[in-house]
């Protein structure tokens, strides 16, 4: 995983170089594309840092198209032109060392039966249709190739063959994580939706066997992959919060990612009522990490729901907008977000006041009278508020009512079991280390 090795200075709120450390190279192309469509950077540095992400790669004429646009030029390294053709013999070598298992592949009538059948094995392969013993490991060669050539649809479909004839899910967890980048970087939201939930799986499974550090690592690369997912597809943004409010992967977060915290922000928000229910918890957690990681949006649902400061929350929330418009994922969302936003808003107001002047409201809102008005009735309805318009005097009249007993405890303890769970598997599983490593130094005394 690498980022662009020539970084610029980072602009205000953007958060590309904190990001692109969790990214396959491949994944950072989008953003960098974006950073120059916005003009966020001068093009001289988004040029250096393409050009600094492409050369590692097999894409070697777009990196020399670039290197002659930075330069003005149009002569190129001779070492450039030496890895154009060491890429090209090693391109014709790949293709005829895997052709024979290519042609198996490409055949979707005898895959199809062979896999009915349950007979779709290398052993199969090599015994009816002559294929090569080495050709497993040549067919990842040669769709990791194809990826660093930028050949992402033809590399998803063979990584796709290569995870279903491998034989452990060791061999195929590697497949996983190419096949989910092929699958983003061809915008294929569903298939990269489905890889995205069998790499959790997988992670998850591989826990107790993986060390720490890399467990934490593999997370962290999970929830950077997946916001390209999840803010393209629907229900993506409660997905999200799905996720990453997971203990585990919100442990993740905090010890290595606190700028996911944006995400994690603009995804509440932006999920529906019933989600925003998490805004305490979020907010508690923005105020620990507020020293390692602070921006507009998080200092909102902090304003809102940690300090109960409304009129900080509509700063916050005004001043999240330049934020959000530099932001690749969230920028297309900033409409729905804003006005999100101020519902929760109006909605946390609502409980800490009997009577509401509309005024105050289209003040704090930058609204008109009237527009002000038919906001406050709209929200009223749709969120189900207990409450009603005295239109005389211009105010929002709140029935107060207090919530039932029952429903305190079941807020309280809403979670109480899953946490539980989580905390006994976690005991459960350093029982069983500490056991398998008491065995060890048994046998090793032995």
């Amino acid at each position: 995983m690498a980022a662009p090795e020539a970084e610029p200075s980072a602009a205000p709120h953007d958060l590309t170089f904190q990001l692109g450390s969790f990214l396959d190279r491949h994944l950072i192309f989008p953003l960098l594309e974006f950073l120059q469509e916005k003009e966020i950077y001068p093009l001289e540095e988004i040029m250096q840092a393409k050009l600094s992400l492409l050369y590692p790669t097999n894409m070697v004429d777009f990196a020399m198209d670039v290197y002659k646009r930075l330069h003005d030029t149009d002569e190129v390294p001779e070492g450039m032109v030496e890895r154009r053709t060491q890429v090209m013999d090693r391109l014709k070598k790949l293709d005829a060392d895997t052709a024979g298992i290519r042609t198996v592949l490409e055949d979707a009538a005898l895959v199809e039966h062979l896999r009915a059948d349950k007979a779709f094995t290398m052993a199969t392969l090599e015994e009816q249709h002559g294929v090569a013993p080495n050709s497993l490991g040549l067919l990842y060669e040669w769709a990791r190739f194809q990826f660093e050539c930028g050949n992402y649809g033809g590399a998803a479909e063979c990584l796709h063959h290569y995870r279903l004839l491998a034989t452990s899910p060791e061999a195929a967890f590697p497949a996983h994580w190419g096949k989910l980048a092929a699958e983003i970087l061809q915008q294929s939201w569903g298939p990269a939706a489905e890889e995205l939930q069998r790499i959790k799986e997988a992670i998850e499974a591989r826990a107790q066997h993986t060390p720490p550090l890399m467990l934490l690592q593999q997370r962290c690369w999970l929830m950077h992959w997946a916001l390209y997912v999840f803010f393209n597809t629907d229900n993506g943004r409660g997905a999200l919060v799905d996720l990453f409010f997971q203990d585990r992967y919100l442990n993740a977060v905090q010890t290595n990612s606190p700028h996911l915290l944006r995400y994690m922000t603009a995804a509440l928000v932006l999920s529906g009522k019933r989600k925003r229910q998490l805004g305490p918890e979020l907010a508690r957690v923005v105020k620990q990490e507020e020293t390692n990681y602070s921006d507009p949006l998080t200092r909102f649902v902090k304003a809102l729901n940690y300090d109960a400061d409304f009129d900080a929350a509509l700063a916050e929330l005004e001043a999240s907008k330049e934020a959000v418009q530099k932001d690749f994922f969230l920028v297309a969302y900033w409409d729905e977000l804003e006005a999100a936003a101020k519902s929760m808003i109006f909605e946390s107001y609502c409980k800490l006041h009997r009577r509401i002047d509309i005024a105050t409201v289209a003040t704090k809102l930058k609204m008109n009278m009237d527009d002000a008005e038919r906001w406050v009735v709209n929200l009223v309805r749709d969120a189900h508020l207990d409450a009603r318009i005295d239109s005389q005097e211009h105010h929002v009249v709140i029935n107060s009512t207090a919530p039932p007993v029952y429903q305190k405890v079941l807020e309280r303890t809403k979670g109480l079991q899953f946490r539980s769970l989580v905390l006994a598997n976690t005991i459960e599983q350093r029982a069983a280390e500490a056991t398998a490593k008491a065995a060890k130094a048994t046998a090793a005394d032995a």
